[in-house]
């Protein structure tokens, strides 16, 4: 009986020196993968951040023509007020919307 023991525990021996090698074997596998993959996401950071750098400096750039956009627009709209409430005080007709 000592015999099936002995046996049993050869086994056991040889199935985790087996499971041992197959972790070794696919760890080898994967770490080139894995260094790929870390060096693709470092990649993407720094594109990311020249991303972000361009953005934000477009957005500078363009917030003083959109300040002076907004700011003919409202002088245009402060004119037409203007002229409506003049018009409106000297009683003349509207005049015809060209559509």
């Amino acid at each position: 009986m000592e015999w099936v023991i002995a046996l049993l525990a050869v086994g056991c021996v040889f199935f985790a020196a087996q499971v041992i090698v197959d972790y070794l074997r696919y760890r080898r596998a994967i770490e080139p993968r894995l260094d790929r993959a870390d060096e693709a996401k470092q990649d993407l950071r720094e594109r990311i951040a020249v991303a972000e750098a361009e953005l934000a400096a477009t957005r500078s750039e363009l917030n003083p023509a959109r300040r002076e956009v907004l700011e003919t627009e409202y002088n245009e709209l402060h004119e037409r007020v203007k002229q409506e409430t003049d018009r409106q005080r000297s009683g003349a007709p509207p005049p015809l919307e060209a559509e």
